[in-house]
């Protein structure tokens, strides 16, 4: 086995689309792919190419996008570590709808389409995996639309970092925006002025903000001022565990505990 389809093997097999399928399968995406290494602003397709792969994330950041008409940029989506993308577009169409490009440095597995197809109209498993995964798709667009028609900017806005900061232990703590701010703001639908100031009105939910560091002394405070005005439930968004948990804390002693270790 090359160092290529080890390292791709070793990865996809643990991630929800391809764990547990079986070996033939796995050792037919793993054959067939391949690892490229994109630089920071480096475009993988443009929207229009012939969809003829599909994408994994190893490393980084991927920003879909998708340009009017007046060739303004409408930012579709980010992807990072474990993200599965352009499946939609190999079945139900024949071209992608959206440019993809690196956000940051990325490294990306690429399947051919066409062993995708091919696996999928022999074993009904994958296939319900891309419907899925499409699926899960569809909820985010869902939840993005009711997070504009129901929460405040700085609400929006402490969604993100909520979400960014999901991996991390402990009741707060500090990490470095992974992104540019400005990326953010478009993925948020905001200028990048409002995001800026958006950001400076989470302070009083104990988050403070130095350039590209984040500290967010409480994450339970923060859930408890922007998970309010949403109805994401358990699996929809990773920010729900600290939702969840202000919400089994009485309310006279909400406000402490936000402020106490977790």
């Amino acid at each position: 086995m090359s160092a290529i389809e080890n390292t791709a093997g070793k990865f996809l097999k643990d991630l929800p689309f391809f764990k547990g399928l079986a070996e033939p399968d796995l050792e037919s995406f793993v054959t067939s792919a391949r690892i490229r290494e994109y630089r920071r602003q480096e475009q993988m397709l443009r929207q229009g190419d012939s969809a003829d792969r599909l994408f994994v994330v190893l490393s980084g950041w991927v920003k879909l996008s998708r340009q009017t008409g007046e060739g303004d940029e409408a930012v579709v989506a980010l992807f990072t570590r474990g993200d599965v993308f352009a499946e939609a577009a190999i079945f139900n169409g024949t071209v992608y709808p959206y440019t993809a490009e690196a956000a940051e440095d990325a490294r990306i597995i690429e399947i051919p389409a066409k062993v995708l197809k091919e696996k999928a109209g022999k074993n009904p498993e994958i296939l319900r995996r891309v419907m899925e995964t499409m699926s899960r798709e569809i909820r985010n667009q869902q939840m993005n639309n009711e997070h504009i028609a129901l929460m405040s900017s700085a609400q929006r806005v402490g969604c993100l970092l909520l979400r960014l900061s999901s991996n991390m232990l402990g009741a707060g703590g500090t990490f470095t925006f992974p992104y540019d701010k400005s990326l953010a703001a478009a993925q948020l639908g905001m200028k990048p002025e409002t995001f800026s100031r958006s950001l400076a009105q989470l302070k009083d939910a104990q988050v403070e903000s130095k350039g590209t560091e984040v500290k967010v002394e409480s994450f339970c405070a923060l859930a408890q001022f922007c998970c309010r005005n949403c109805t994401a439930e358990t699996g929809d968004c990773p920010g729900t565990r600290w939702a969840q948990k202000m919400a089994a804390i009485p309310a006279r002693s909400a406000g402490k505990v936000a402020r106490a270790q977790a």
